[in-house]
């Protein structure tokens, strides 16, 4: 049992002895004693009642339980201090109350479902690189490799060549090089930075969305029954 559930039925001017092994170890007045230590679970208790008639409470304690130094005696209030205590004490738990149902509410968080196109899938399988992907909106001078304009000059005089502006951006643009991959059975590789330009095998489509390679009737009426046709 704690000791504040006994000495609560005291009255306050009974001196409270502290004992520890019989041995009187510190005294306070029940009115004086601290709060700390109605928190310390107790042994034992009895009344002491001398010839001389100076009755004390002790109460026991096991060895080691108590303080060390012991806490000063508590502070006696006025009951005009201790209706201005209670009236603070209830005007901070409204005050908290209010700032609790006026705190704003914390932001949701929003999911955006993004609608997968095919060449997604197909972009997966690309050779991994670990450059950054400039964003399509700020190109820079087109070029192609030395390679790539080997051997669309070499498709060129064996061939001819044909260049046709689908103007044509963004996702937009994505499908028609996965339709141009489809139709010629490789995967559309995108060529980032300075070209971003995608390579379907010798045909490119670059930023503005123009086709360039070798002549290929078949495909660009393939191409025009998906919905892409010349500007």
């Amino acid at each position: 049992m704690k000791t504040g559930k006994i000495t609560a039925k005291l009255r306050d001017a009974v001196p409270v002895c502290l004992m520890v092994e019989g041995k009187e170890v510190k005294r306070y007045k029940n009115i004086d004693l601290p709060d700390m230590l109605k928190e310390v679970e107790m042994l034992d208790f009895h009344f002491n009642v001398p010839e001389d008639g100076k009755i004390t409470f002790e109460i026991s304690y096991a060895q080691g339980v108590l303080p060390e130094v012991f806490p000063e005696p508590r502070a006696k209030m006025t009951r005009a201090e201790k209706a201005a205590a209670k009236a603070a004490a209830k005007a901070a738990a409204e005050q908290e109350a209010t700032a609790e149902e006026n705190a704003p509410e914390a932001p949701q968080e929003v999911t955006t479902l993004v609608e997968v196109k095919p060449f997604d899938i197909a972009a997966l399988i690309a050779p991994p690189t670990t450059e950054d992907t400039a964003p399509e909106t700020e190109p820079e001078a087109e070029e192609i490799t030395e390679q790539a304009a080997e051997e669309s000059g070499d498709k060129d005089e064996e061939a001819g060549s044909m260049e046709i502006h689908y103007n044509v951006t963004g996702p937009r643009r994505k499908e028609l090089a996965t339709a141009v991959g489809n139709f010629i059975g490789m995967a559309p590789v995108y060529m980032k930075a300075p070209t971003y330009g995608f390579a379907v095998s010798n045909y490119i489509i670059d930023k503005n969305g123009t086709l360039t390679g070798e002549s290929n009737k078949a495909l660009v009426e393939a191409l025009a029954k998906q919905g892409f046709t010349a500007a």
